[in-house]
């Protein structure tokens, strides 16, 4: 049975166990070491188990087999109790929350952009949203909470089995160009002997889709410049001889001055896919998700 003692030091608890680290758990839970000290002291009392020990390796603390099953139970338990607390009082309208969603800057223009306006138009005016740099290494943010949801491939998402996802967006890849220079037909040879940018989310590179479709048959082009975004090889493109290829969804509303035409090469769709952890079930993270999918619905 839960009582008040342990209802007061679970949250201590799992801080503990997730950074393996009294001082890092009182940062994190904005204590002194001191007093997250104290309470190492009485859950250990509580549980008849060190929870914490030191590394084989002589550096650090390591969570105990039972320590790391407790903080489970207790990480599962405290997200429930929040989600249910927060679903008797969730008002999107009223509400105050700042959603943290992980994107590059390419997934930020295609989803963020229409998030943001649909949140306007849900008039949730206390909601805010910040947009993190995708770091596939931090995927594990979506199980702690520090992030509700990401946004990117598909398969940036298989590999991790506790993640939830769905696929929002379904594109093709057209060829945009400068519309004062694009009067002649867009044959392949004239394709590959222009200077292409290409937009790398690494910053630096010079192959893509593109190239991998045209060496299949033994074709290459010229990728005179790399830019990580896609509204950088836009403003590229109108102020330049280049051409670029990329999803149609984002030349829809920026086809002022660009000749957009179809590729003279088959290339495959691309998507994108939302992911999120099943214990990001409160009303709120339910209330987004609802609100992605309708926006994605729409596009």
């Amino acid at each position: 049975m839960i009582d008040e003692t342990m209802l007061r030091l679970l949250p201590s608890l799992v801080a503990i166990i997730e950074e393996s680290s009294v001082s890092g758990a009182a940062r994190r839970m904005a204590v002194s070491q001191p007093r997250m000290s104290a309470r190492l002291a009485e859950l250990r009392a509580l549980f008849g188990d060190p929870l914490l020990v030191p590394s084989g390796k002589g550096r650090g603390l390591i969570p105990t087999d039972h320590g790391t099953r407790i903080a489970g139970y207790a990480s599962q338990f405290l997200a429930d109790l929040e989600s249910r607390l927060a679903d008797e009082t969730f008002d999107s309208k009223t509400a105050t929350r700042t959603f943290h969603i992980m994107a590059n800057d390419n997934a930020t223009t295609i989803i963020g952009v229409p998030l943001i306006e649909a949140i306007q138009r849900a008039e949730a005016a206390r909601m805010r949203i910040a947009f993190h740099q995708f770091d596939p290494h931090k995927l594990e943010d979506l199980e702690t909470g520090k992030l509700d949801l990401a946004v990117g491939a598909p398969s940036q998402f298989a590999k991790h089995g506790t993640l939830m996802s769905r696929k929002v967006v379904r594109d093709r890849l057209v060829t945009i160009g400068k519309a004062a220079s694009q009067h002649e037909a867009m044959d392949l040879d004239r394709f590959c002997s222009s200077a292409h940018v290409i937009v790398s989310g690494d910053g630096g590179g010079f192959e893509g889709i593109v190239d991998k479709e045209l060496s299949k048959i033994g074709r290459t082009r010229h990728v005179a410049v790399s830019v990580q975004s896609y509204l950088a090889a836009i403003e590229t493109v109108r102020k330049t001889e280049l051409l670029a290829t990329m999803p149609h969804s984002l030349t829809s509303r920026r086809s002022a001055d660009l000749a957009i035409f179809e590729p003279p090469i088959a290339l495959p769709e691309i998507s994108l896919s939302v992911a999120w952890h099943p214990r990001a079930n409160d009303a709120g993270n339910r209330w987004l998700r609802e609100l992605l999918w309708a926006i994605t619905r729409q596009a």
